[in-house]
Order: structure tokens, then C-alpha cells, then sequence
């Protein structure tokens, strides 16, 4: 029903009839719509959302008590405006699209005022599947209010299932959030296959992810291809846990959260790792050896635990991009991930640095990680020791 470039293109009396609002929040002309265009709308999950429907070409709300039920306990941080872009040519063009879009979002804020907090991610939503009139008025149109507690605890150690629920669906928050800035800071990663360390300690990290990919899938579709998670051999005893044969290396499809979610409780069932070192490289190889259709390899890491098949980073003919968890304010980084950056042709990540360009480094130059030097000699990262 709206044309994606002219949403923006607000009549004039809007701005005049405008009422003015206060720093924490914007005014509707200040609304900046995120646009996605999609076959079908459909509602995410692991969500506490509030669909309030519209007909079809019209702006009044249907139930708008649904909210109300919830609204004095919960915070919104996310909307989404769902049209059906039908027409699809301009030339048939009926409907006074902009008053249409002032008329609902004046509905909305009449209900609720909070609606405009600044802050808010704003998404139009347009559908385009649909061939007909007829057809375009069984979909949804309207909006679809996200919600989360205004109280929510804090997880620093996911344990069960429902620590795991409770980060996805946003009703608790990651006392560390290394994996949702590393990818805020690199929107160019594009097509990634990420694998995933799916031992005890990294339960957050992975939550982390998992939230980061929701609240993203439907703008951003290309960003994540492949997610497979390893957990170091299942329940093997150490001695059992072969280089190149200890297992535990499980993948999921990306388009479909209850999935990726069901995944990461099955892997978490059938072991957390049991010692320290993990087989990341393992899980990197047979994971670029199998999948396809990907331009980044991103490798999500415990910095606390050793590379167990380090011996094979010698087979690693790709550049692998680390993302390091759990680094103290020592900034100690495992030089088994350096390691594995350098030789790559990769870079590493933390979550308040990126360190790349590491291939592109010179006999005898020097490089700061973490609070070690190094330097190169004949071609090999070394760790750099004072001459006494």
C-alpha cells in the first residue's frame, strides 16, 4: 500500500497541527521508519508483542485495551507498521497514502503518549506478496508493539532453559554485552557463517547473539547464513576427545528463531565442554568444509579456554574472524586465538576493540594486543620478550 521512498514525505499540516513534545520524546514527523519489505508480515518469536490491528486502507485501532493491560508494567522498544504495498504501480495509486500514515499514527498516540519516547526502533513493514485487492485485505495491517518488563534482571550465568528464554525474549538483559557491540560496530559482515562455542561459560554470549540476530533478521536478511555451535564432544571424558574427532558440532538454520533456539537447549543437554579447552578449530573446519554460500567466517570464543586442536590451524586456509568473550580488565588475550587471527589472514575482536590488518603486518613490526607485544619474525607472530 505505500511506496518505500515516499514515506517520509509528510504533508505540511502535519507539522503545523504538531503539538510540541517534550527532550524524551520526538514528535510523529520525527519518526525515522526503518523500511523492509516482506511476502507476508509475520509476528517474531520469543517476543512479548501487542498486534493492534487496522482494516485494511483505514487508521482506527481494533482492541486498543490490549495494550492497556499491559502498558504500566512494560517499556515499548519496538513498532512495527505493517502495510500491504499493493498496488504495486504508483500509476494505480487511490489512497491518500501520507494522510493515511498521519491518521494511524495520531490513532496510535491517542491511546498511548509513551508510544513517541525517543529510543524507540520504528520499522514499516510492506508486504508484497499479495496479487489483489481481495487478497490484500485478508492481511495484516497495523501495528505490532514490542514489549519488555520495566524491571528485568540481570544474567551474568545461564544455567537453564529459562535464563536462555528469559535473554532472547528480552526479559532479562547479559551483564556483558561483547557480542551485540563487535556486531553493531561491523554492519559490512555480510553472508556470515558463525560458529559458536556452546560450553557452560558462554551460555550469555550465545544469548547474546541469538537476540542480536532477532531483533535484525527481518531488516537485514543477508547478515547471518550459517550458525552452528559445538560444545567440545558432548559428555566425552577428556582422554576420549581426539584432535580433529572430539564432536559435539551441531548446526541450525538461520531463518527461524524457535529453532535456533531448540538447537542451542539440545546442544546444552548433551554436554558443556566438562574441561577447559575446547575444539574451536575442529569445528571451524568441518563447518567451511560442509556449508556453502557465506563470505565471512566468524569464530565466537571464551578467551578463558584453550584452542585443544591448535595442532590444526596449519589445515586453516580461510581468514577467520574471533570474536573474544570474557576479557578481564588485565586484558589478557589467549595467544591461541591470536594465533589463529594472524594465520588466517583474520582479525580479533573484543568488546571495546577490533583488531585487524593483522596479515598485512612486516618482518620485524610490532603490534600491541591486549597487554602483550609481539612482533613479527620470519612471517610468525611472536610474543615479544625484553632483552635483559
Amino acid at each position: 500500500m505505500l511506496q518505500p521512498k515516499a514515506i517520509f514525505l509528510l504533508t505540511i499540516s502535519w507539522l503545523i497541527l504538531t503539538p510540541t513534545y517534550s527532550q524524551d520524546r520526538i514528535s510523529p514527523e520525527e519518526i525515522d521508519f526503518r523500511q523492509i519489505e516482506v511476502p507476508v508480515y509475520r509476528l517474531a518469536d520469543y517476543t512479548d508483542q501487542v498486534a493492534l490491528e487496522i482494516p485494511y486502507a483505514g487508521f482506527e485501532i481494533d482492541k486498543p485495551e490490549d495494550w492497556l493491560a499491559v502498558a504500566a508494567t512494560h517499556e515499548v522498544y519496538e513498532i512495527d507498521l505493517v502495510f500491504t504495498k499493493y498496488p504495486a504501480d504508483i500509476s494505480r495509486w487511490r489512497t491518500d497514502y501520507h494522510g493515511l500514515l498521519k491518521d494511524r499514527i495520531d490513532e496510535l498516540v491517542t491511546i498511548d503518549s509513551s508510544f513517541l519516547n525517543r529510543g524507540i526502533q520504528w520499522n514499516m513493514f510492506l508486504q508484497t506478496q499479495c496479487k489483489t485487492e481481495a487478497e490484500a485485505k485478508r492481511y495484516f495491517h497495523g501495528f505490532v508493539v514490542k514489549y519488555r518488563p520495566k524491571e528485568v534482571r540481570i544474567i551474568s550465568d545461564v544455567s537453564t532453559s529459562q535464563d536462555l528464554f528469559d535473554l532472547v525474549s528480552g526479559h532479562a538483559v547479559p551483564s556483558d554485552s561483547t557480542v551485540i557491540k563487535v556486531m553493531e560496530r561491523h554492519p559490512d559482515w555480510k553472508k556470515m557463517l558463525v560458529i559458536m562455542d556452546w560450553t557452560g561459560s558462554m551460555y550469555q554470549y550465545g544469548a547474546q547473539l541469538v537476540l542480536w540476530h532477532k531483533l535484525g533478521m527481518h531488516a537485514f536478511p543477508d547478515r547471518m547464513s550459517h550458525l552452528v555451535f559445538f560444545n567440545d564432544g558432548n559428555k566425552k571424558k577428556s582422554w576420549q576427545k581426539a584432535i580433529g574427532k572430539t564432536g559435539g558440532i551441531y548446526y541450525t538454520h538461520t531463518h527461524n528463531i524457535s529453532g535456533i533456539v531448540g538447537t542451542m537447549e539440545k546442544v546444552m543437554t548433551r554436554g558443556d565442554g566438562g574441561d577447559i579447552p575446547e575444539n574451536d578449530l575442529e569445528a571451524v573446519l568441518k563447518s567451511t568444509k560442509l556449508l556453502e554460500d557465506f563470505e565471512e567466517i566468524i569464530l565466537i570464543a571464551d578467551n578463558k579456554s584453550d584452542v585443544r586442536d591448535i595442532q590444526l590451524l596449519k589445515e586453516l586456509t580461510v581468514p577467520v574472524r574471533v570474536i573474544l568473550c570474557d576479557v578481564q580488565a588485565d586484558k589478557y588475550i589467549n595467544r591461541d586465538y591470536v594465533k589463529i587471527a594472524f594465520q588466517s589472514g583474520g582479525s580479533l575482536h573484543t568488546m571495546e576493540e577490533d583488531i585487524e590488518g593483522l596479515a598485512e603486518l612486516q618482518q620485524g613490526e610490532q603490534i600491541s594486543i591486549g597487554n602483550m607485544d609481539y612482533h613479527i619474525k620470519d612471517g610468525t607472530l611472536c610474543q615479544w620478550v625484553e632483552e635483559k
